[in-house]
């Protein structure tokens, strides 16, 4: 059974510049530029072939045309007894289609394959690092402060990704299993050709 997540991807470009910004603190395990992502939709453990067939159907649907993204500010969520650093999004037209891609992702999951949405709030983020509860506190109060405008490159997204995630020793590996092409801007989608 697998661990798998919708996401949407970002380029190793955008990702290693905001991998870069992270403090050198002890405790601080930044992610690899692989594993940087934006979630939509957490699906969690113990799905099989068969879900995952019903996944693919689901989101082969999805008319969302293609946009730009922008990572855009900085925060913080407290874990346990850690931290966890991510970026932000810009606001815009891009952060907006993305709220309604995952919106129209859920209701595709909910309707044609039988998922129920995440009853959370939708926070839009990208994790850079898992901090420890030793990394003193200045530490983190420092970049947050440092970084608070901290912005990106703009990127396209032109596709949808699942991913499912492996343990290993070094952290998690993210392994893409399928992915859906976005609307190409401006493109009605094909009508249905009928029998």
């Amino acid at each position: 059974m697998a661990r798998l997540f919708i996401a949407v991807e970002v380029p190793p470009a955008q990702a290693a510049a905001l991998l870069s910004t992270l403090p050198t603190a002890h405790g601080v395990r930044a992610a690899t530029p692989a594993q940087v992502h934006l979630t939509l939709h957490f699906l969690g453990d113990g799905l099989g072939e068969a879900a995952v067939d019903q996944l693919d159907t689901a989101l082969e649907a999805i008319r969302t045309p293609a946009f730009l993204l922008q990572a855009y500010g900085t925060g913080r969520f407290r874990s346990g007894p850690g931290s966890v650093l991510w970026a932000g999004l810009a606001p815009g037209p891009g952060l907006d289609t993305l709220r309604a891609l995952h919106a129209e992702v859920g209701q595709a999951l909910a309707d044609a394959a039988g998922f129920l949405p995440e009853r959370r709030r939708f926070h839009p983020h990208v994790t850079l690092a898992r901090c420890k509860p030793t990394v003193p506190e200045s530490a983190l109060r420092a970049w947050l402060d440092a970084h608070r405008t901290l912005a990106s490159a703009p990127w396209r997204v032109a596709r949808l990704v699942l991913f499912e995630s492996q343990l290993g020793p070094q952290g998690p590996q993210h392994l893409l299993r399928l992915a859906w092409p976005l609307a190409a801007p401006g493109r009605e989608p094909d009508p249905d050709p009928g029998p």
